[in-house]
């Protein structure tokens, strides 16, 4: 669109991470004098994934128009992690921002090459949201896991997996509030790798070859390496990262590792991942019910830990949980 440069005023690109979706105001980008493109809008909101591909290809001022200061301005005094700590806002509000932040969170890693210290950093910020909701609210598992099962396959199973995990870590009894906090990250960042892998290998609706399964066991190391250099993210949640895909009889990737030689918060990782994998839709078939998800992990008890396979039945496994059970 061609209008007036006075009518607009910069903003930086970088002051829109970190929000929610909705926005007051429309956004632009600068193409040339007197030229600007209308990429985000106060009617349909932020899209959090071309918001990370503007910040990756290294455009950091934005545009908005001079009469829409005054609510950027409120937009900027209000930030959504705020929320997180407020006692007198719901259950159902702190979902929805955690939710907001998450999907914005995903999209920046799944957009970079290597995992740079901010966004691990915000990865971590939400992760705490996460494991403070779970110890304080155990029933909104059920909902935060109805909200997000209609999202994209990677975005719903880096949330449920990290959502399991803490919610696995926290059953066994033996783990603190720092370690929650590390099982939870893992989990969410344990299948970054598959953003190094060719998207007809990630999205084939159909069994992958030999040859393309050897490409998919690389994602461990493929992680490991988008979070080497990342001083933000604890050398714990880089074990996770790595030895997800590990199991107690020796015949996991990348290391055949032995069963002690596994790091324990990887194991909870590992199961986790099986079942949220195992419950979600997939191109190439229908997704498990509960009960037959939780019989695949029985019966392949070898590949992950046996305790942990019992304290996962018995979570998952009752009609208690049956509103959990609806919702996943």
């Amino acid at each position: 669109m061609t209008d007036s440069t006075s009518a607009y005023i910069a903003i930086p690109l970088s002051s829109l991470k970190q929000s929610l979706r909705d926005i007051q105001f429309d956004v632009y980008l600068k193409l040339g004098e007197d030229n600007y493109a209308h990429v985000f809008s106060r009617t349909t909101g932020l899209d959090y994934k071309r918001l990370a591909q503007y910040v990756q290809k290294g455009i950091r001022e934005a545009f908005i128009k001079k009469e829409d200061e005054v609510l950027y301005q409120d937009f900027l005094k209000n930030p959504p992690i705020e929320l997180l700590k407020s006692a007198s806002v719901t259950n159902e509000k702190k979902i929805a921002v955690l939710l907001n932040l998450t999907e914005q969170n995903l999209a920046e890693i799944f957009c970079q090459l290597k995992v740079e210290d901010e966004v691990a950093q915000s990865t971590s910020r939400v992760i705490k949201g996460y494991v403070d909701l779970l110890v304080g609210s155990p029933r909104s598992l059920a909902l935060i896991l109805n909200l997000v099962s209609h999202g994209e396959y990677l975005y719903y199973h880096s949330i449920a997996v990290s959502i399991f995990s803490i919610f696995l870590g926290k059953a066994t009894g033996v783990l603190d509030a720092k370690t929650l906090q590390i099982v939870g990250m893992g989990g969410f960042l344990h299948d970054i790798g598959h953003a190094l892998i060719p998207d007809e290998i990630n999205e084939a609706a159909r069994e992958l070859t030999n040859e393309e399964w050897e490409v998919i066991r690389t994602h461990p190391k493929l992680g490991l390496d988008m979070v080497r250099d990342a001083t933000n993210i604890p050398d714990e949640v880089k074990y996770i990262i790595y030895q997800h895909h590990e199991h107690p009889s020796k015949d996991g990737y990348p290391n055949q590792l032995k069963s002690t030689a596994i790091y324990y918060p990887a194991k909870i990782v590992s199961i986790a991942d099986s079942f949220s994998s195992l419950i979600s839709k997939r191109p190439y078939r229908p997704a498990f019910t509960i009960p037959q998800a939780l019989k695949v992990i029985q019966n392949e008890k070898n590949r992950f830990d046996k305790p942990l396979v019992e304290l996962m039945t018995s979570i998952f496994g009752t009609e208690k949980n049956e509103k959990t059970k609806k919702a996943a």
